[in-house]
């Protein structure tokens, strides 16, 4: 009897490798390897909405955690600097909390108190601004304007006065979530100033010392990340500041320190900030010049804004946390339509902060190629790997 030739290996699906069980014709390899990177897609996406759903319904908690924790990395250097001295930790961790709060009150009264003093010379200069822009722009031109969308100025008026008796409620409710939201915020941050590191150490104690080293060096990358990120963050907010104050110095114009600093805290912001900021100082030049003044200073500071935001802050930023001036604005927009407010300044470090984790992981073999493995030392590994390389240098938790 003739004897059989042995039948390839069979898959578990009961063909071969690659072919259809059906008895059709192969499967190419890279259709496979499309079907898997898809499906992986589509996993990381669903997984990745669960997790946005799930933080934009614990907003109230969310919004004041993240806040306080980039708070605490960025002070935490003032806290250890103090308990050097001989502070105890709790008492300087209180000391720093306090400073800041009585900084946020002394900008607040400062430029509150500023406003206050030009509101009438503001409405005065409102009144002859609107009428050298009815003199310089024909007035049936304006009527003309006003005729187009039929605007009724008293129902208008009604309307306004009726939703604004509608939404007293929800204002007040918003200004009283606001406010519990930052005190909740300052609480957070207190306690990670003082006990956010004795917590994480005792975290890192259970682990084997190979994770605890790789932790240790992926939150000393995010932390270095975050500081690097407001040391940029600074240096334009005072560029903006000083060149604000200057120029409305230089041109006669009321309150230049007051619109500096707002606009120095308002660089904190990105592209919202500078809008704000330069929108006050728009206002201070009408109440001390009048139209002209005013759109002389609207250019300056949009020019300014240009320069800084678009050529310097990315150079600036991109610099200081090691990305590409293109990853930064991106990142800084992207964080911006996801998040609002809080993903305009938290945008491009948590890309810096992940992309550095992915590199890390990475070369540890978590995803299963790359790095040199040896036994116990990859994150959620019996047998991980890591990456052979310089000393990443003394342990500076946060």
């Amino acid at each position: 009897m003739a004897s059989r030739s042995s039948p390839p290996d069979a898959t578990p699906g009961g063909g071969s490798d690659g072919a259809d069980p059906g008895g059709g014709s192969p499967v190419p390899a890279w259709i496979r390897r499309v079907g898997l990177v898809s499906w992986a897609f589509v996993g990381f996406v669903a997984a990745l909405a669960i997790v946005v759903i799930g933080l934009a319904s614990l907003t109230e908690l969310v919004v004041p955690l993240a806040l306080a924790a980039l708070g605490s990395v960025v002070l935490v250097g003032v806290v250890d600097w103090l308990e050097r001295r001989g502070l105890p930790r709790g008492v300087a961790a209180g000391l720093v909390t306090f400073l800041f709060v009585a900084a946020a009150i002394a900008l607040i009264v400062v430029v509150t108190v500023g406003v206050i003093d030009q509101a009438d010379e503001l409405a005065d200069r409102f009144d002859e601004a609107w009428a050298e822009l009815a003199v310089s722009i024909d007035n049936q031109t304006i009527s003309d304007f006003f005729a187009e969308f039929e605007i009724d100025l008293e129902q208008a008026g009604a309307t306004l006065l009726r939703g604004v008796g509608t939404n007293v409620g929800q204002l007040v409710g918003s200004t009283a979530g606001a406010v519990s939201g930052f005190v909740l915020m300052l609480v957070l941050m207190y306690y990670l100033l003082k006990d956010g590191r004795s917590l994480l150490d005792r975290r890192l104690t259970e682990r084997r010392p190979a994770e605890r080293e790789q932790i240790e060096r992926i939150l000393r990358q995010a932390a270095a990340t975050i500081r690097a990120n407001s040391r940029g963050r600074t240096i334009l907010s005072a560029v903006q500041g000083v060149f604000v104050t200057i120029l409305l110095t230089l041109l006669d114009v009321p309150l230049p320190a007051t619109v500096g600093i707002v606009n120095f805290v308002g660089g904190f912001i990105p592209y919202l900030g500078a809008f704000v900021g330069g929108a006050f100082a728009v206002l201070m030049a009408v109440s001390s010049g009048g139209v002209e003044l005013a759109i002389g200073v609207f250019l300056a500071i949009v020019f300014m804004n240009v320069v800084l935001e678009n050529l310097l802050e990315p150079r600036v930023m991109g610099s200081s946390m090691r990305m590409h001036p293109i990853t930064v604005l991106i990142a800084t927009v992207g964080g911006g339509v996801v998040a609002g407010l809080l993903g305009l300044i938290l945008g491009a470090p948590i890309v810096a902060i992940v992309a550095n984790l992915y590199r890390e992981l990475r070369a540890s073999g978590f995803f299963g190629r790359g790095g040199t493995r040896t036994p116990g030392s990859a994150i959620g590994a019996g047998d991980a790997t890591t990456e052979s390389g310089p000393d990443p240098g003394p342990s500076t938790r946060t």
